[in-house]
């Protein structure tokens, strides 16, 4: 594990006011003093956190605040002056949280098990934590200024920045990726427009992700410190996060437990092919799928993306049974989406920010499609960091594959892909990245042409 720099006194004065002028012109634009307390509440964790830090790592995440924020605006606005309400396509499951949230909040019940059980949401709920989340923020709010949308897409913001530390520790400690490159795997995760547009969303994608992050780092101190009580505390906060984040989304705590699993691995250098026997053994002889509710999520996501696929290329790919080649559909599809499509950007007037926005995803996923080789390179290398990839992107293509849900792996997909950039030789990469690019747009066009006949 690598070691910085800290910052000085003038470095970190720097930092903490620009952080302030964000925090307060945030606040300003969103019409908000619940936002602005908010924020002050936040920034008091956030800030301390991020000056312990070397001065560029800081200024990094400064950056990241600032184009997270602009971003929720952007968003927000555009969904306002397009569908006339600030929701994902006009009142989507970002709606229904808000909704859910206010319902927990009228019952004044804060406990996701006892919501459920008083029927305050439906038993089938599969995210009551975050309903208590939202009711939280209202309670918050309107003993201040009221509730507004901005509150959880800000917070958003926050959350985002934690997982970025906590993807920089693992990184730094698992990968021993330098430095000088970890800035790239950090920026390129949460400055990827594609998960700056989950983000500024009403979505629990971004809380969740977080949680299972947060159980993997305690896990890491389980494993690693010497402290008996440090051990305890940390086993603690960890029990109790479990039990939230079953009741935000169950499943992920799968994702949880193969990144935990993957540190014990790497700790004490265990062979993989026993760990795949114990695998097998704890399916074949538990209920664990059935707990995680796997085989629900695998039909029911898969049915839902090819009802909204069209007649394209989607519902060609997850109308194949999943094996043996739907998997591999998948994996392919999953570098060239959401699809970038220019050429139905800008007609309408009342989309021009909301267009402005999809022209910022789409250029981002043109970087995707180029990193590719360098992603595919790099997995084949088969350490910690290729399986914590793979560990999470293959369940979210097999299971849900929902624009939202590629939050999960992307973190782990990006430094696979800087990892394998940075250690391809300069000429060798300028070759790949000619022919991918020259071979993604010709199938690019092709792929354009029949969808216009």
């Amino acid at each position: 594990m690598q070691n910085f720099k800290k910052m000085s006194k003038n470095q970190q004065t720097i930092i903490i006011g620009f952080f302030l002028v964000l925090i307060i012109l945030s606040s300003i634009l969103s019409f908000s003093v619940s936002v602005f307390l908010m924020q002050f509440f936040l920034a008091m964790i956030t800030i301390p956190l991020i000056l312990k830090k070397e001065y560029k790592i800081a200024k990094l995440y400064l950056i990241i605040f600032m184009v997270s924020l602009v971003f929720v605006f952007l968003v927000y606005y555009g969904n306002q002056f397009y569908y006339g309400n600030p929701y994902y396509i006009g009142g989507s499951d970002d709606l229904k949280f808000e909704n859910w949230g206010y319902d927990v909040y009228d019952a004044n019940l804060f406990l996701p098990h006892k919501v459920i059980k008083q029927q305050i949401l439906d038993r089938f709920n599969n995210a009551p934590f975050y309903a208590v989340i939202i009711a939280i923020i209202v309670k918050f709010s309107n003993g201040l200024a009221g509730y507004t949308s901005f509150l959880p897409r800000i917070l958003n913001v926050y959350f985002l920045i934690w997982i970025c530390m906590i993807l920089e520790y693992l990184v730094n400690k698992y990968a021993n990726i330098p430095r000088d490159k970890l800035l790239f795997v950090i920026g390129g995760f949460a400055l990827m427009p594609n998960i700056q547009y989950i983000n500024s969303h009403v979505f629990r994608d971004t809380f969740n992700l977080l949680q299972v992050f947060l159980i993997v780092f305690l896990f890491d101190k389980i494993i690693d410190s010497k402290n008996l009580l440090t051990k305890f505390i940390s086993l603690l906060f960890m029990t109790v996060l479990i039990y939230f984040t079953y009741y935000t989304r169950v499943n992920s705590l799968a994702f949880a437990a193969i990144l935990s699993l993957l540190i014990l691995i790497e700790k004490y250098k265990i062979k993989i092919r026993y760990v795949i026997l114990l695998f097998i053994l704890l399916i074949l002889m538990s209920d664990i799928l059935k707990i995680l509710k796997i085989e629900y999520f695998i039909t029911t996501y898969t049915r839902y993306v090819a009802n909204i696929a069209g007649d394209g290329l989607s519902r060609f790919i997850f109308g194949r049974p999943l094996l043996p080649f739907g998997i591999i559909l998948r994996f392919v599809y999953s570098f060239i989406i959401p699809f970038p499509n220019f050429f139905g950007l800008f007609k309408e007037s009342s989309r021009l920010l909301y267009d402005f926005v999809y022209l910022l995803i789409y250029l981002g996923v043109l970087v995707q499609i180029l990193m590719t080789p360098f992603i595919i390179k790099r997995i084949f290398r088969f350490d910690w960091l290729s399986f914590s990839f793979l560990g999470c992107f293959l369940p979210v293509i097999a299971m849900t594959f929902t624009f939202r849900h590629v939050i999960l792996y992307y973190p782990f997909m990006v430094a696979v892909a800087i990892d394998g950039y940075f250690n391809t030789k300069q000429n060798t990469r300028k070759v790949i990245m000619f022919l991918w690019g020259f071979t993604a747009f010709c199938l690019g066009l092709i792929y354009v042409a029949l969808k216009l006949l």
